[in-house]
């Protein structure tokens, strides 16, 4: 089975207009029936802090906001881990995030994720 990683890298809140096709390719993949990941580092993690408003900024041209892709994508069935670093970093628990997170992730099970045979990683 093809697995893709989606790292989010430069993806924030505060460009919800280049935020958005990450989760759009994800949502795509999992109806592809592809095994999705999307890996959250540095600023990425706020994308998924429950309270964050910024999540809702909307994107141009659709007029539809940031967090409704999020959402799309999760739906579709892409597992979201967080950056272990970047929630520490950041003064975030687990409880702050979105419930659709799997769950938080040091680097070294990230790298794990990405070395695995029929895994393709796209970094946004």
């Amino acid at each position: 089975m093809t697995t893709l990683v989606i790292q989010l890298w430069q993806s924030c809140a505060t460009a919800p207009q280049l935020a958005a096709t990450p989760f759009m390719v994800a949502a795509a993949a999992a109806a592809m029936d592809w095994s999705v990941q999307i890996h959250a580092l540095g600023a990425s993690v706020e994308l998924f802090v429950r309270d964050n408003p910024a999540r809702h900024h909307v994107v141009e041209p659709l007029k539809r906001p940031l967090s409704a892709y999020v959402e799309d994508a999760t739906r579709a069935g892409a597992k979201v881990l967080l950056c272990s670093t970047a929630m520490r970093d950041r003064n975030l628990r687990p409880e702050d995030m979105l419930e659709s997170c799997e769950g938080v992730a040091g680097m070294v099970t990230m790298l794990e994720c990405l070395t695995q045979a029929d895994t393709t990683v796209l970094t946004y």
